[in-house]
């Protein structure tokens, strides 16, 4: 390794481990439901050995509810369990060293969000920088660009906490390098072991993130553009499909025996809570006859004073309205919708306009002589990331669930910015790149204003920049409340 190789990861640690979420802000209650139902997750595998979260110390309302034959009620995280099962054995390690959830929280949860995601993004800047090679760039603009894509996608802004959709974003670059390295070996079964490591990264990051999902689909179009002979590229398909076998039998073992079915919780709606607050707010409630559930839930349940005495919200449905609406209603709100995922409050040109530079290379490539496999990598890139805000789109997804910019987008954003190198190799005026720098400047300053907290407890409602420059103003003091346990539109249940 070369000093230059080394030079973006070791700049991406510096920036991520004193803005650390654990360290800035350890307090329970500034902990996102999505982050605490993940450390309930590996702390129930490690110390009860189990996927139920009903003993653990986390309270998160991101559950998902089974009734055994006793009607009694176990408690599940509703996230895929994938990355809580791998990052259960560094748990394990710590757990057997006196390094628990309860007696050392701070620095346990450290150490996880390190292994998990912040060392998998550095270490994807690394490849980042010997990807590079492609564009035939000298060294030191390869490590400024492989910095300049963790940092200005946005991606930095995750690195600080235990986000799936962080290191799904860094597994879908594992698995490209790997395709690209295959391109370049000569040994042909060594080529054909690295298309099998390609298929196993972005297999096990749709088992992290659902919208990995569209990366596994579309690179495996990079493996049939190979210019092999018909054998060894059937061989290099079998090898894609082989490597990406072994996280979906994991995610299956694991999922599974939970939901019944492929899907994981968030996708099967639970109107079960509904029922238990109706009965726990009733007079003839009596929380002794039930299990021992999860112990920061069952507090919460108790102190609740009065459910029932609480508004129950009814979703609107189309056969309350006289008139449905019609074809081109709808259509225009999923092009309005489809915009403002890019330039909405939430929106990813709105934080990261320097995207629009990974746009240009992506084009770039496109008209000029490139080999097919990249070609086909860049388009494959584009086709991912509109199927996952086409998808999105189209389920009416509420923006203002998407934390800090926008978490679920973070796993096509520092692929796609990473093909602007192609931009860059070419000559452009003064001003051109002015404008660059600025793009780049201002999207940079964004993601690091990020990653000073961009998954609070509370959200973001509007512009998620603002939203996180009056955080750093006026820090948030944690609210002692028990969750809401109340059936409204909003409800995470």
């Amino acid at each position: 390794m070369r000093p230059w190789a080394l030079a973006a990861p070791i700049l991406v640690l510096l920036i991520c481990l004193p803005l650390m979420r654990p360290l800035r802000h350890p307090d329970p209650e500034m902990i996102s439901d999505d982050e605490q139902a993940r450390l309930a997750t590996i702390q129930a595998i490690v110390e009860q050995h189990t996927l139920q979260i009903q003993g653990t110390i986390f309270a998160t309302r991101d559950v998902y509810r089974v009734e055994d034959k006793n009607r009694h009620s176990h408690w599940y995280s509703d996230q895929s369990p994938v990355m809580a099962a791998l990052l259960s054995g560094p748990y394990w390690v710590m757990y057997k060293c006196g390094l628990s959830f309860e007696r050392n929280p701070v620095i346990a949860e450290y150490l996880l969000t390190l292994f998990g995601v912040t060392l998998p993004i550095a270490f994807a800047a690394g490849l980042f920088y010997r990807m590079g090679r492609m564009f035939e760039l000298r060294r030191p603009y390869r490590a400024g660009l492989a910095l300049a894509v963790v940092i200005g996608s946005g991606w930095i802004s995750y690195a600080t906490v235990l986000s799936a959709g962080a290191a799904a974003a860094a597994l879908v670059v594992m698995g490209a390098a790997a395709l690209v390295q295959a391109t370049l070996t000569r040994n042909r079964n060594g080529a054909t072991a690295w298309v099998a490591v390609a298929g196993l990264c972005v297999s096990l990051a749709a088992t992290y993130e659902l919208t990995g999902l569209a990366f596994l689909v579309f690179l495996f179009l990079v493996v049939a553009a190979f210019r092999w002979p018909a054998l060894a590229r059937v061989g290099a398909v079998t090898a894609y499909v082989a490597g990406a076998a072994i996280p979906i039998l994991l995610y299956v073992a694991l999922n599974r025996p939970i939901t019944g079915d492929l899907l994981p919780g968030f996708l099967h709606p639970d109107p079960a809570p509904t029922a238990l607050v109706a009965s726990v707010g009733s007079a003839s409630a009596d929380l002794s006859s039930e299990p021992e559930w999860n112990r920061p839930l069952k507090r919460a349940l108790r102190e609740t004073p009065s459910a029932s005495a609480q508004p129950i919200r009814v979703k609107h449905t189309l056969e309350d309205d006289d008139d449905p609406p019609s074809f081109w209603r709808n259509a225009w709100r999923d092009l309005i919708s489809f915009a403002v995922a890019f330039i909405g409050s939430h929106g990813l040109l709105t934080h990261f306009p320097v995207l629009i530079l990974g746009m240009l290379g992506i084009l770039t490539i496109l008209r000029r002589h490139w080999p097919r496999t990249t070609k086909v990598m860049a388009c494959a890139t584009v086709l991912a990331g509109l199927a996952i805000v086409i998808g999105y789109t189209l389920q009416h997804a509420d923006w203002s669930d998407a934390m800090f910019a926008n978490r679920w987008f973070l796993v096509f954003l520092p692929l796609t910015l990473f093909w602007s190198g192609a931009w860059l190799r070419r000559s452009h005026q003064p001003a051109t790149w002015v404008v660059a720098g600025v793009l780049w400047g201002f999207s940079a300053l964004i993601a690091l204003l990020g990653a000073t907290d961009p998954q609070p407890r509370q959200g973001y409602d509007r512009y998620t920049a603002a939203g996180a420059f009056m955080h750093l103003v006026q820090p948030q003091t944690p609210q002692h409340r028990t969750p809401e346990l109340v059936a409204s539109d909003e409800s995470p249940f």
